[in-house]
């Protein structure tokens, strides 16, 4: 068990295109947020969850921080989170990405970076919501929000930090464990329906 890196699972999607809170989708007989908590809780002593409704989340049994900036999707859930961790390094992962394997996880905490983002890249694809954030953005972060109060063309996205922070991408297409479906995210309905089809055909 890791104590130096803390487990984020972020939960602030609105779900439009789901009409419904895509954390809480069952797959066989679980949630797709329990499945992904089950495999940071298996790396991580510390794992923490992003949103703004604890009392959905409360049969977890886990921390719920909820963001500062409130409406500022993505960037202000790892704000928050980060903000709230005890570690310096943090894994963070998208609620709805019930595929990723506790392999890869493993595989990524245990490269040695000395950038303040490590982030996946697959098929010329970053995964933005599948890396490592160090506690050292939240002051970037916070700036980026700040800015976009002045400037209407800076939207406070998760890119934008990107392009401000330090960061490694690791190509991950040639390991040889790598599965593509590990990225799998529920979007939308197809997606639920094909990452249903994965998971119980497994």
């Amino acid at each position: 068990m890791r104590n130096d890196i803390t487990g984020i699972i972020l939960c602030g999607g609105k779900s439009s295109r789901m009409q419904k809170n895509k954390a809480l989708l069952k797959l066989s007989d679980k949630t797709v947020i329990e499945i992904v908590t089950e495999k940071l809780k298996s790396i991580f002593n510390e794992v923490l969850i992003s949103a703004n409704d604890s009392k959905q989340y409360d049969f977890l049994n886990l921390p719920v921080v909820y963001d500062i900036f409130i409406g500022k999707g993505p960037l202000a859930g790892i704000h928050s989170a980060l903000k709230y961790s005890s570690t310096k390094k943090n894994f963070i992962i998208s609620c709805d990405m019930p595929l990723i394997s506790v392999e890869f996880i493993k595989y990524l905490i245990n490269l040695n970076s000395e950038k303040s983002i490590l982030l996946p890249k697959s098929n010329r694809r970053i995964q933005q919501l599948c890396g490592i954030y160090s506690k050292s953005v939240v002051d970037e972060i916070e700036n980026i929000f700040k800015l976009s109060e002045k400037d209407k063309n800076i939207k406070g996205s998760v890119y934008e930090l990107l392009e401000r922070a330090s960061i490694e991408f690791i190509d991950v297409d040639e390991l040889n464990f790598y599965n593509k479906n590990i990225f799998l995210n529920m979007n939308s309905p197809e997606d639920y329906k094909l990452i249903k089809n994965i998971y119980e055909n497994k």
